[in-house]
């Protein structure tokens, strides 16, 4: 099947046109999804240091090449004693990092300190504080293996650390070092851009005039592309077609991705569409059959390049980015089913995504918003409820499908 512009489309795609809003054609969420996956770009993976792979992805398996503990050694300050009973007579010490090994005779006792390896021959050790030294000697109670920690007893070599595919976090990178890891294989990123749109638009900082409003939409796509390790460029322009073409000329240039912001809609000073397919892009798709974000579009250039483009609305652009955006780059939503927690009247017709808080009964009590131009819905929220089209109800009790939020997510 040849779709838009000409270009083949991978699967047939059903659209419906949308008359009453006099929009372009719209599709099921499910569909654009599939045409997502289907333009997702393939980067090659790359070698980076531990302390710069935070919030990437592990491009294969991690073992451990070594067992951990790498040898016995002590848990405690004390003594490392070489029989189940004394006086013994202190003959050594052992510090931590101490390189040459000892070892120890029955009625022999080490002074060994936390960390240290454990002498060979060791029955237990006496920690400091239940210890009496008098004279060169010890005494005090033993038990076999008291306080020592033992050769590979948290991992034997060859222990699977972290999967591929795993988004690194703070403990993976600590877990890697510990297994010597300077460096680590991950997917490589995309070159990502940001362009917000209107003339209402002012960045946070400045004097409000009547009539604006601060631009939190770059900050949101920002701050969440920032979480895989993206780090995107930021740029906005006026409701203006010479300064949109000359902005999207600027950051396609270098991008692998466009993100758009406003100006995606039917009205007179909805611009973007237009300007990018000047650009060359080719659009996949414009207007989905989702609540909020109904004039989502999609295009793809011949060079592999890709662009968003997500309605301005606040909301709209959260749930832009986390269903659709993220699926683009392979980092799509994990889907639980969870109760819901209290009864929920709606209007059927779309499937909708809304704010939704995970209460620790394991159920979900779904945010109540006031509409796509909400700009504190998803605080104090875990995740999305993905609801379906023909649901006027949800009572208490019943299953949902419930997304997390790639921050509420456990690692």
């Amino acid at each position: 099947m040849r779709g838009c512009h000409g270009l083949p489309d991978a699967e047939p795609v059903a659209c419906s046109f949308d008359a009453r809003r006099g929009g372009p054609p719209v599709i099921s969420v499910d569909e654009a999804l599939s045409i997502i996956r289907n333009h997702r770009p393939t980067i090659p993976t790359e070698r980076v240091e531990l302390i710069h792979a935070l919030g990437r992805v592990l491009a294969k398996d991690v073992v451990s090449p070594f067992d951990l503990p790498l040898f016995d050694n002590s848990a405690m300050d004390g003594f490392a004693v070489g029989s189940p009973e004394g006086p013994w007579e202190i003959v050594d010490e052992v510090a931590a990092g101490a390189t040459a090994p000892i070892g120890i005779q029955p009625c022999e006792a080490v002074r060994i300190f936390t960390g240290a390896p454990v002498p060979s021959r060791t029955y237990g050790i006496i920690a400091q504080e239940d210890a009496s030294e008098q004279e060169g000697l010890v005494v005090g109670e033993v038990r076999k293996g008291g306080h020592v920690r033992f050769q590979a007893e948290e991992a034997p070599a060859g222990h699977h650390v972290a999967q591929k595919g795993a988004t690194l976090t703070p403990p993976h990178l600590a877990a890697l070092a510990s297994c010597g890891l300077a460096t680590v294989d991950v997917h490589g990123l995309p070159n990502v851009a940001i362009l917000s749109t209107g003339n209402e638009v002012v960045p946070p900082g400045q004097s409000l005039l009547f009539g604006q409003i601060f631009n939190s939409n770059a900050t949101a796509l920002s701050s969440v592309l920032a979480l895989r390790g993206i780090c995107a460029r930021v740029r906005h322009t006026r409701d203006s077609q010479e300064e949109l073409r000359a902005r999207i000329h600027e950051l396609i240039q270098n991008s692998d991705l466009l993100i758009t912001t406003g100006g995606i809609s039917v009205g007179a000073h909805d611009l973007v569409r237009s300007a990018m397919e000047e650009a060359g892009f080719h659009v996949r798709f414009h207007g989905v059959a989702v609540k909020p974000g109904k004039p989502i579009a999609f295009g793809v250039r011949e060079d592999g390049k890709a662009w968003f483009g997500l309605p301005g609305n606040p909301l709209s652009t959260w749930v832009g980015y986390l269903v659709f955006v993220s699926t683009w780059l392979g980092d799509d939503l994990p889907c639980e089913s969870r109760r819901v927690a209290r009864k929920m009247d709606r209007k059927p017709g779309r499937e909708e995504f809304l704010p939704a808080k995970l209460l620790s009964s394991g159920e979900v009590t779904i945010r109540n918003v006031i509409g796509s131009h909400a700009n504190f819905g998803l605080l104090e929220c875990d995740g999305l409820v993905r609801i379906n089209p023909e649901n006027s109800i949800m009572a208490q009790g019943d299953h949902i499908k419930f997304l997390p939020f790639p921050w509420s997510r456990n690692p």
